[in-house]
């Protein structure tokens, strides 16, 4: 009856299943067209520090002379880019497993809580993602100065611990949205400890979050440079900095060689994140 009533009217009906998939398929084809181009501008100048690193001779250049993978030879050789490249790791463990346990533990506590001033509390948390990295990296600096560790990576992976755990925090929020708030008075009001709540109620929903937020935490911390030029000492230099200063001297093929590899383990942790089960909750 519906259907005679539009052709009497005048209007084709959109109801037919082929029509309907062949307007899907002819909208994905125009959005990968459009994409392309996008994605062509935003990675290029990525990109061609690999061929750079290629080159067979001593200075960079592009095209590269011939091909060759003397400057990945020569970073491994080297035993000061070895050590700052330990050195990032370690910082970079460090602040994000800091960051972990912070950012997640605010994000449970907050999660289904209504108070005055909650606002302000989510901002502070989310400070650290809008202040210039020039002014964490003078506080820092003179916080420690006066805080002395002894251990100048131990700084720096505290630093960017706060730097860092605004990710955390927003990606278990995000995992958190779809967890019924009353699901946790339910277990405590039939004797659950807060260690057991945890593990069997909120675990299991913010476990893809954390791995989320542990990743895009993972590759800042390993990218800053700008706290780590304030902290840095000559035992404890990351590989950002080792790069930004050796840039200023030298421009070996080493430098693109490092770049590549970064750009490597950054793909690398983008596939994990987005290969991550997705939590799938049942609507309440």
């Amino acid at each position: 009856m519906a259907r005679r009533e539009a052709c009497e009217s005048g209007r084709t009906p959109l109801s037919s299943p082929a029509s309907y998939r062949g307007l899907r398929v002819s909208g994905r084809c125009l959005l990968l067209l459009a994409c392309i181009p996008v994605f062509i501008y935003l990675m290029l100048p990525t990109l061609i520090i690999v061929p750079m690193a290629l080159t067979k001779g001593q200075i960079i250049q592009f095209p590269p002379i011939w091909i060759s993978v003397h400057a990945f030879a020569d970073y491994f050789k080297d035993s000061q880019w070895i050590d700052s490249t330990i050195i990032s790791f370690k910082v970079s463990i460090l602040a994000v497993c800091i960051a972990c346990v912070a950012g997640s533990s605010a994000a449970i506590a907050l999660h289904g809580k209504t108070f005055f001033g909650k606002g302000a509390v989510v901002g502070i948390i989310l400070t650290p993602m809008v202040i210039p990295l020039v002014v964490l990296g003078l506080g820092d600096y003179l916080f420690f100065t006066y805080v002395q560790l002894g251990e100048r990576w131990l700084e720096i992976g505290l630093a960017y611990s706060v730097l860092v755990t605004p990710y955390v925090f927003i990606t278990v929020q995000a995992a958190l949205a779809g967890l019924n708030p009353l699901l946790a008075r339910s277990a405590r009001s039939l004797g659950a400890g807060s260690a057991s709540v945890l593990y069997h109620v909120h675990w299991p929903t913010i476990r893809p979050g954390i791995a989320a937020g542990a990743i895009f935490a993972f590759a800042v911390c390993f990218d800053e440079v700008v706290i780590a030029l304030f902290l840095q000492s000559p035992d404890a230099t990351t590989l950002p900095v080792r790069m930004f200063t050796s840039i200023q001297y030298e421009l070996t093929p080493k430098i693109a060689a490092v770049a590549s590899l970064l750009l490597s383990l950054a793909s690398l942790a983008l596939l994990a994140q987005a290969f991550l089960p997705r939590q799938r909750l049942s609507p309440r």
